[in-house]
This record gives structure tokens, sequence and C-alpha cells, in this order.
């Protein structure tokens, strides 16, 4: 009988101990299960079965609060569900948990985008394109750049496209956007290197119809008769109820 309350109290007093004499230990366990939920959670994002993800995420977040991680990827998950109100409260969470967290930067800074908040999607993006730790640093300059452009701030859209193409240099669109930028500043001779750089790039995939229409207005420029054949029969053939190729005719009938 002494035996047995012997150990009843020794199992007693082992589980105060680990909650009571080593909390950092416990609150250790406790972080690393919301990183393995919030793993879980990113493969089942990608595999497309986000009910499984979210399951994750919502354990994740009661294990670990402050985790900026599940915040983040919990906002990813309810982009894509349709829940906006939901996914920027989590992208805002995320960042006030982590202000130096440029994944979630990134995100809010595309998400802000794709709703027309240029300004403010310019200040994440911008965040997120000065770590230098950054992994994904080009894809943050592109998007710098394209919201730069919707505030017609071609300058600094012209420096964030250039600083992408530092950073990795196989960007097709990103070259595309600056053959743009050096043609309305009728600098032919980088319009057309860039353009090029754009048509190694894409390689067998087809143009787009802005492409073709900028490819056109570029050979009639500088004079290679052969690529400007070539770029109008593209485009009439691929794109003919486009905003492009109506532009191509008027500009033929105007004679400009």
């Amino acid at each position: 009988m002494i035996v047995r309350v012997l150990i009843v109290s020794m199992m007693l007093f082992l589980a105060a101990c680990s909650v009571q004499d080593f909390p950092s230990e416990r609150k250790v366990n406790v972080a690393a299960g919301a990183r393995d939920r919030v793993a879980l959670a990113s493969e089942y994002l990608q595999k497309g079965e986000n009910e499984r993800a979210q399951l994750h995420l919502k354990k994740a977040l009661e294990l670990d609060p402050k985790s900026a991680e599940a915040h983040n990827l919990m906002a990813i998950l309810l982009e894509r569900e349709s829940d906006p109100k939901g996914a920027e409260k989590h992208y805002r969470k995320a960042i006030s948990l982590r202000q130096d967290y440029s994944q979630a930067h990134n995100n809010y800074g595309i998400f802000l985008y794709k709703r027309g908040e240029y300004r403010s999607a310019a200040v994440h993006l911008e965040k997120a394109a000065g770590d230098i730790g950054y992994q994904m640093r080009a894809s943050a300059f592109e998007g710098l750049g394209r919201a730069a452009l919707k505030l017609n701030d071609k300058d600094r859209a012209e420096n964030a496209f250039q600083r992408a193409l530092r950073i990795e240099g196989n960007l097709p669109t990103v070259c595309l956007e600056l053959a743009d930028l050096n043609f309305e500043k009728d600098n032919l001779a980088g319009a057309r290197a860039f353009y090029l750089r754009y048509l190694k790039l894409i390689d067998t995939q087809p143009q787009t119809a802005r492409s073709l229409w900028l490819g056109i207005r570029l050979e009639r420029r500088l004079g290679d008769r052969n690529a400007l054949s070539s770029y109008e029969l593209a485009l009439k053939k691929l794109y003919p109820d486009s905003a492009e190729y109506k532009a191509y005719v008027a500009s033929l009938e105007s004679g400009s």
C-alpha cells in the first residue's frame, strides 16, 4: 500500500514539475507543436486541400496565438476562400507580431494591390524588397514596380524593375515593362534590347497582345520589316478582338 502511494505521489510530483518547474521547456514544446501544424497546413495548401489546411492552422493558433507564420498562412487561405476581411485581419496581425516579417509584407502588399490600394501596397512591398535576406526579393521589387506604375511614378517603377532583374535575370514580364518604359522615353535601342530579352525568355510561348503591339510600334521606328510583318500577322491571328488589334487597325487608317 505504501509503495503504491509512493508511486502515485511520484507521478503527481513529476507531473507538477513538468508544468511548474520547467515552464520554458513547456513553451518551447508548444511553439514547436504550432510550427509543425503550420508546416502541415502549408503542405495541404499547396495541394489545394484548404479544409485540412485550415484545421491545422486553427490548432496552431490555439497552441500559439502569437505565431506570425500561422497568421500569414491563414490570411493566404482566407484570401483563396474569398474572405478578404478575414485575410486582411490575419495579414495585419502577422505584421504586428513581427514587423520585419518580409513574407507577410510581400503577401499583404500583393493583396492590397489587387484591391486597388496601390499606395499602401507600395509601402509593404518596399519593406519586403528592402530585406536583403528575403528569398522572394525580386518578386517584391516587381510588385513595387507595378504599384509605382499605377501611381504614375515611372521613374520609381523603372528603378524597381531594374533591381528585380539584377536579383533574378529571367523575368520576362519585367523585361516587357522595361521595354515599354524605354519606348515611352523614346529610348528605342534600350526598348529593343529589353524586348528581345523578353522574347528570348518566353521562348516558344506565344506573345501577348500587348507585347505584339509594342513590337509593331518598335519596328515601325527601327525598320526591321521581317519582324514587323511577323508581329502584325500574329496580332491579327491571335488577338483579333483585343484592344491592341483595334489600336493597330486605327493606326493604319490614320497613317500613324
